[in-house]
């Protein structure tokens, strides 16, 4: 198991990759002017930060709470299992007005909690999952910081006021980016209207409008000012995600956004009245007319073949373990983006297929873009015994042809020299036409 530093310094390297690309990114284009306290624009895919204003400062989260609350549901109940609301149950604000006897599926409170922003609902959820209110929370703070959210404390489900309920921008888009992994979150916070049938204790059909007005907003009732224009909040490209409301901490919103592939998550806090739609527009347009996501990897996906010592083979072929995702300005090309290849030192077999060997590091300007590890794609294993005997005669051979190579050339040497002292004898003195160091024929 790894251990706490491990994925503390993890956590760090990530946020300092991150704030590094969020620096150069902030570059791109002409940054939006938000008229609320606190706003921030992740893509979705890679969590790059790329709009921030006061992304890190603690505000009350009111509705948006729901979100981390539908990640407990979601982690941790069975979505079929009948829950009855065995006592009675009123909680301030908005409500699907729960009645003692009452039974309803994981499910359906799930959907009343994200679509109705049921107060009631957050709270029969709670304490089916942890058995109290006060359980859930712990539990909930405690998964919160796992997801990255290090400056949230929840005091309770749903987010009704109080001045220990805190959370920051980024804090809820990297929760939201959480949620937005599980098909039926995606589903459900997308959803225009959500339709409860009677019960015996509420015999009228109940009906709920999802409170996003991204979803529906049209007509006169529903414009906003944007650009200089009044238009419809409607935007068809937003496909959630949760609203939030109280006196103390404004009109908040959460919006997920898909287009040409790529999400976006924005988050504004503490807006007022429709502006919280306009400012929530204005980042997730921003974030399309500046940047693009592409694979770093998917023009470069040829095996690399690298020597390997002591092998059954010669080399071993290593791919990528996965493909990589990152987040550019929109006019980047890839002949812009470096690509470096590192290997671990002393490759020597056996390898396992999936080994990691090495990585490709990718890098625009100076800044890094990401890196992929490079794994092996067979099994390797050690050289055979035989093999090793075999390549260890191919050696000796080696060194006696050499030896037996610097034999004849000195037995020539030997012939020659006797040659020339035939040739240039004169009386007794012989004359050798050249001089040899005598050690060389010895």
């Amino acid at each position: 198991m790894r251990s706490k530093p491990f994925y503390i310094l993890t956590i760090i390297f990530t946020l300092i990759l991150s704030f590094s690309f969020e620096s150069m990114v902030f570059a791109q284009g002409q940054q939006p002017d938000i008229s609320a306290p606190y706003g921030v624009l992740i893509d979705y895919e890679t969590g790059t930060v790329l709009y921030n204003k006061n992304a890190h400062e603690k505000a009350y989260p009111a509705s948006t709470t729901k979100v981390m609350t539908a990640v407990m549901v979601l982690e941790n109940a069975n979505l079929d299992d009948k829950v009855t609301i065995d006592y009675d149950l009123y909680v301030d604000g908005s409500s699907m007005y729960l009645l003692k006897g009452e039974s309803f599926t994981v499910r359906e409170l799930l959907q009343a909690l994200l679509i109705r922003s049921a107060n009631d609902a957050a709270e029969a959820l709670a304490i089916h999952i942890a058995g109290s209110v006060d359980s859930f929370v712990e539990k909930m703070n405690a998964r919160a910081k796992e997801l990255g959210a290090f400056n949230t404390n929840f005091t309770n489900p749903h987010g009704l006021p109080d001045t220990n309920h805190v959370t920051t921008a980024y804090d809820l888009a990297m929760i939201s980016k959480h949620a937005m992994t599980f098909d039926l979150f995606r589903e459900t916070v997308k959803t225009e209207m959500l339709i409860l049938e009677p019960t015996e204790q509420t015999p009228e059909t109940r009906y709920y409008r999802n409170t996003n007005k991204f979803l529906w907003g049209t007509g006169s009732a529903n414009h906003m000012l944007y650009n200089g224009s009044y238009i419809n909040i409607k935007y068809d490209i937003i496909d959630g995600l949760k609203t939030g409301y109280t006196g103390a901490a404004g009109n908040c919103l959460i919006s997920s956004s898909f287009q040409n592939d790529h999400r976006l998550i924005s988050v504004v806090l503490g807006a007022e009245g429709n502006h919280v739609y306009s400012d929530s527009r204005r980042l997730i347009d921003y974030g399309y007319e500046n940047f693009k996501l592409i694979s770093l990897t998917n023009h470069n996906l040829d095996s690399i073949h690298i020597p390997i010592r002591n092998g059954a083979q010669d080399f071993v072929a290593l791919s990528i373990l996965n493909d990589k995702l990152t987040v550019v300005p929109l006019g980047t090309e890839y002949t812009n983006i470096k690509e470096s290849l590192y290997l671990n030192e002393n490759i020597q077999a056996p390898v396992k297929q999936g080994d990691t060997l090495g990585k490709l590091i990718y890098t625009l300007d100076g800044d890094i873009l990401g890196e992929v590890e490079l794994i092996a794609q067979f099994n390797i294993n050690e050289q055979p015994f035989f093999k090793k005997i075999f390549s260890l005669q191919k050696l000796l051979m080696g060194v006696l042809f050499l030896f037996v190579l610097w034999q004849i050339f000195v037995a020539y040497l030997r012939i020659q020299k006797r040659k020339r002292r035939k040739s240039f004898s004169y009386g007794k003195r012989r004359v050798p036409l050249y001089q040899f160091n005598k050690n060389v024929f010895k």
